[in-house]
């Protein structure tokens, strides 16, 4: 038998291997590609500094403060890089954020950091005021001016604004990356949507210059899609995306937001001065009716920053010291004051007290607040640029300065909206849901609420659409507005009769007013009678009596046709009995109204302290009982002439619920007055 040759694999030691390879590959090192975002980056920074007329020494020179704002958050890093290499000592360099800061060396950056560090902003501040004293550079990258310290911004020398990527920016990209602009290009769009990380996972080696934008229109097509998947579709509420055009119900705050806008745009172009814009306006209405919406939407509307503070928020922002509430408060119209033109949102103010009904011990505590409060204000009219907007919900309660000539002088009362504004309102929130419908009927039962309330009612109606596993039906919505009823059929006719009380007495006393008459109940109270009643601003004596007959209807409605009223009429502050108490006190103490109380005005008294002034004051106590005994009188000789019409239209209403005005009033008047 032959021998067989085989053929036997030797393996090297590992060091042998290497030294092999090392025979083989080029020990040199070959320099990194160029980094196509901080090439971006240069050719914003190059077209910002150019546009203002400078030079990079210039604006970076020792000493001197300069903000630069970038497109977005994706451009804060690269950006700082890029200027950072532009510095003659860019290796020293030392870097802080708006809450912390880093030991001094030869210049100081600020920028947005996702976990800030825990030091506070007087560590800041000092660290900024230190390194200006020394002669040091600072620099602030952000994308937006709220997110740097104040003092950055407020004593910057240069303010640069970088634009987003245009074609043409990717057209000099490509030039220096490849020696020739691309064919292919991208929509003004595409390129503004670009970001640091595409731009570097669109390069390959080997790459055309067309091909490196093909890419890039591939990434971006992709992100889109990512970002559809990845994020949830916006729920269409105006909270989400606020402006002017999409508030409904608040027409006279919305068109003085509009010819602000118009003014702060020609104060901007040169053509008016400052002094003829308007700057301050005080906002009041109930909770949830949309002052703080409106505020937003406005800074929205006119383009501009928006600060917002409140009397709680600035208390609440050290350990309850009056120092810390006043430095707070200061810091607020200090940020103002530097990113004017803005907007200065002062949630609340009634929460400040009126110095002159302050009778407690540490009445000097809060009257030297309210005093600090006034000069800010009066520092914000003496300089250009800030609008102050405040909101309350009791302006009764404000010190008197504060709405004098100069300060909150313009105020505008915002009402709950009526059933056009609500069927707008819901159509806002609902967003995709329910298109092409109706909302008639659901605006109609939503009569009474707040803007708010619409956002919770159509909030509630998709929850109810997803337990079902479907999409939303108007059956989702109008159970949600009719809410839960656990009543007893007694507890119903009676609110039903009670309401009805008070639809018979507006529609005798002031014909076509009723809007809606409702049997759902929300808070405390078992339903609710919306009219609109058109009053002069000057009340007498037989205007004070059908108010008050037309707030007792109710209870006298129950009196009459059920033998015994319940406690519908009473209970909370707004109750038809509290509201009575408070117009009679009033007509008794400071309208001149008092038949046989003379005419010395005694001011009239606080809602909440109401029940303290009757109990101190036994007279105006009998005077008040007087006043509403008599008109609990003529309630009831109303609603005894309407008996039969009263009887009618509850019944309609358990049946319905909801029923219209005009549809409520033509009941009324088709049983007639009882003989």
């Amino acid at each position: 038998m032959s021998a067989k040759s085989t053929r036997r694999k030797v393996i090297t030691p590992a060091t042998d291997f290497f030294a092999d390879i090392d025979q083989i590959v080029d020990p040199v090192v070959a320099p990194p590609p160029p980094d196509p975002a901080r090439l971006a980056a240069r050719i914003l920074l190059t077209r910002a500094i150019e546009k203002e007329n400078l030079s990079f020494n210039i604006v970076a020179r020792d000493g001197a403060v300069c903000v630069i704002i970038v497109p977005s958050n994706d451009w804060v890093v690269v950006v700082r890089d890029e200027w950072r290499s532009g510095m003659r000592s860019g290796e020293r360099f030392q870097d802080g954020t708006r809450d912390g800061w880093w030991h001094v060396g030869d210049w100081l950056a600020w920028m947005p950091e996702d976990e800030p560090r825990a030091l506070t902003v007087r560590d800041s501040a000092e660290a900024f005021a230190k390194a200006v004293a020394n002669g040091l550079h600072c620099a602030g990258f952000a994308a937006n001016e709220n997110w740097l310290p104040a003092d950055v911004v407020y004593s910057a020398d240069h303010r640069l604004t970088l634009s987003a990527l245009t074609p043409d920016c990717l057209g000099a990209i490509t030039l220096e990356f490849f020696g020739k602009a691309a064919f292919q290009t991208l929509t003004n769009n595409e390129a503004a949507a670009l970001t640091p990380r595409l731009l570097r996972l669109a390069r390959r080696l080997e790459q055309s210059a067309d091909d490196y934008v093909i890419k890039l229109r591939d990434l971006l097509s992709r992100a889109v899609i990512q970002a559809a998947q990845a994020i949830p579709e916006s729920s269409g509420s105006p909270r989400d995306e606020p402006s002017l055009d999409r508030l409904h119900g608040i027409d006279q705050a919305v068109a003085w937001g509009r010819d602000v806008a118009r003014d702060l745009s020609a104060y901007r172009d040169g053509t008016i001065s400052w002094a003829d814009v308007d700057r301050g306006c005080l906002l009041s209405g109930p909770p949830g009716c949309g002052k703080t919406l409106f505020a937003r939407a406005m800074a929205k509307t006119c383009e501009v920053p928006i600060i917002t503070g409140s009397y709680g928020a600035w208390l609440g922002t050290g350990s309850g010291h009056q120092g810390d509430l006043l430095e707070s408060m200061k810091k607020s119209f200090a940020d103002a004051r530097a990113m004017a033109p803005s907007i200065l949102f002062i949630d609340e103010i009634d929460s400040f007290p009126n110095r002159g009904t302050i009778t407690h011990h540490f009445a000097e505590w809060e009257i030297q607040v309210v005093n600090a409060l006034l000069a800010e204000i009066d520092g914000v009219e003496g300089r250009e640029g800030v609008i102050l907007v405040a909101a309350c919900n009791h302006p009764d309660r404000l010190d008197p300065a504060l709405v004098r000539s100069g300060r909150l002088d313009r105020h505008i009362r915002i009402g709950l909206p009526d059933r056009p504004a609500l069927a707008q309102i819901l159509r806002e929130h609902l967003g995709a849901d329910l298109k092409d419908v109706d909302l008639t009927g659901a605006a109609l039962g939503a009569m009474g609420r707040s803007g708010a309330d619409c956002e919770f009612l159509v909030r509630g109606a998709r929850r109810r659409a997803r337990a079902a596993d479907r999409e939303m039906l108007l059956a989702d919505l109008l159970d949600e507005i009719g809410g839960v009823n656990n009543r007893s059929a007694a507890d119903l006719w009676a609110c039903s009769v009670h309401e009805a009380g008070h639809v018979a007495a507006i529609a005798t006393l002031h014909p076509g007013s009723v809007d809606m008459v409702s049997l759902v109940g929300r808070g405390s109270q078992g339903g609710a009678t919306v009219a609109t009643v058109e009053v002069s601003g000057l009340m007498r004596t037989a205007d004070l009596k059908d108010r008050l007959l037309v707030l007792l209807a109710g209870r006298a409605a129950e009196h009459e046709i059920l033998g015994t009223p319940s406690s519908g009429s009473g209970g909370a502050a707004d109750s038809d009995l509290a509201i009575a108490t408070g117009i009679a006190a009033t007509a008794a103490t400071a309208l001149g109204l008092e038949e046989d109380g003379g005419l010395t005005w005694t001011a009239a008294p606080d809602a909440h302290r109401l029940h303290e002034r009757l109990a101190a004051d036994p007279a105006l106590a009998k005077r008040v009982r007087r006043r509403l005994d008599d008109a609990y009188a003529a309630a009831q000789e109303l609603v005894r002439s309407r008996k039969k019409a009263i009887t009618a239209l509850a019944t309609a209403l358990v049946e319905r619920r909801v029923i219209d005005g005009a549809e409520a009033e033509a009941i009324i008047r088709s049983a007639g007055a009882q003989p």
